[in-house]
């Protein structure tokens, strides 16, 4: 994988890896109902720009949508076109017209995303995005809290805790706003602009600030857990006791803070151990509001994305990844060009038995496509030569076993299956 300029490029070695992550994961979705749903990597922009923009303030609006990958055209102009900065907002404006009342879906989705990151750079990642629509109920959260969790204990890393927070409803949040907003203005000369910009704009946001005056500052404002309502820290502390039933280590964060402004009541994040550390791999929550303010239509969600790159790269450093069964495989060579359709005839009965060739793509001496072959870690070797077709026969030689004989060229297929039977690779 190469991401040196934000874009990636895979190769077999690591090809087979993604794909025993991307089967692990899709396994255990098809177990709980969840439907795979494919979404076009080119977005129309407006649709993209009201999604991310909804219930955000101006200021914060703009820094969000300049993290868009817009489409130029030739002469400079913006194109209608936007790459696929994240899933969720795309899901809902699809979806939106075939659900109906009462009506539950279970969505994911898997793929490239695209995003600017501070230096203007884009750069493209692969998420996972599972998406429950339908239903306000806290069974709902736990079911898709509890998914992400066994996603990732299903690919061994048991290390997997949950951060959780409650970002409140429409009744109790106003109360912490506008509390947060006074404190801020309260420290506006010491908070670094940054930081009081983002936050008096969205106080559920995360700066992602490193100054320790402003972490101390921000650690000592207010906290939405006092300001929830009977509702909500009633649904809250259901989602704990059914987290903590389930054996999944957990923390309570207030300071758990997501950068989209839609999120409401249970937010949460997903974290492994990492060099030493704490790496978040994903997160969600709620987000009841998003759905009316972009396709008018009342659709209750909850839902959780996954950075497949930084699991990717976690297994990896853990050697999570068992290597891929070796297919039995036969070496297929001519030592003359008239015998070419041979091969390919010896080769098209061999698939019809499942069975994988390797074909030498030109002529080679003897000594060369031995080393091929064992390059390639096939188990037989097939030699065709004029003399022995002549004769009725050709050369089947045993790589591992270093032996070779002659068989009947109407016994080629019995010997082959033969000697993967003796094997045990059927």
């Amino acid at each position: 994988m190469n991401t040196s300029i934000g874009i990636h490029q895979f190769m077999p070695d690591k090809v087979w890896k993604w794909k025993i992550l991307e089967q692990k994961i899709a396994h255990i979705l098809s177990l709980h109902d969840y439907q795979e749903i494919r979404l076009s990597v080119l977005q129309d922009y407006h649709v993209i720009h009201q999604g991310i923009t909804a219930l955000m303030q101006e200021d914060e609006a703009l820094t969000a949508t300049q993290a868009i990958v817009n489409l130029s055209q030739p002469n400079g102009d913006l194109s209608l076109l936007t790459l696929r900065p994240e899933g969720t907002i795309s899901v809902l404006h699809h979806t939106a017209s075939i659900i109906k009342d009462r009506d539950v879906h279970r969505f994911y989705y898997l793929g490239p995303m695209f995003r600017k990151e501070e230096h203007e750079a884009p750069s493209e990642f692969h998420q996972l995005g599972v998406e429950l629509l339908g239903s306000d109920s806290v069974m709902s959260e736990n079911e898709v809290i509890s998914l992400a969790m066994k996603i990732l204990q299903g690919l061994g890393l048991r290390d997997a805790r949950l951060e959780l927070n409650s970002f409140g409803c429409s009744s109790c949040r106003p109360a912490y706003v506008s509390d947060m907003k006074a404190y801020l203005q309260k420290h506006e000369n010491v908070l670094c602009e940054h930081c009081f910009n983002t936050l008096y704009t969205n106080p559920f946001a995360d700066t992602h600030c490193t100054d320790s005056k402003c972490t101390a500052i921000i650690d000592k404002g207010p906290k939405i857990m006092d300001y929830l309502c009977p509702r909500c820290k009633q649904n809250f502390s259901k989602v704990k006791k059914v987290q903590a039933n389930l054996a999944h280590q957990y923390t309570v964060k207030p300071s758990l803070f997501k950068n989209f402004a839609y999120y409401n009541e249970t937010v949460f994040d997903l974290v492994l151990s990492s060099n030493g550390g704490v790496q978040v791999v994903g997160g969600g929550g709620r987000y009841d509001y998003l759905s009316q303010m972009i396709t008018g239509k009342n659709i209750p969600a909850v839902g959780f994305y996954l950075n497949i790159d930084s699991i990717f790269e976690i297994m990896d450093r853990r050697g999570l990844f068992t290597s891929q069964d070796k297919s039995f495989s036969v070496y297929i060579s001519s030592q003359s060009e008239d015998l070419e359709m041979m091969m390919l005839q010896i080769a098209q009965e061999l698939h019809a038995n499942n069975i994988k060739t390797v074909l030498s793509a030109d002529k080679h001496t003897m000594e060369d496509d031995t080393a091929l072959a064992k390059k390639s870690e096939c188990e037989l070797m097939i030699v065709i030569r004029d003399e022995n077709v002549r004769e009725g026969k050709i050369l089947l030689r045993n790589m591992g076993k270093e032996h070779q004989d002659y068989v009947a060229l109407n016994s080629i297929m019995d010997a082959i299956l033969l000697a993967r039977k003796s094997l045990n690779r059927e």
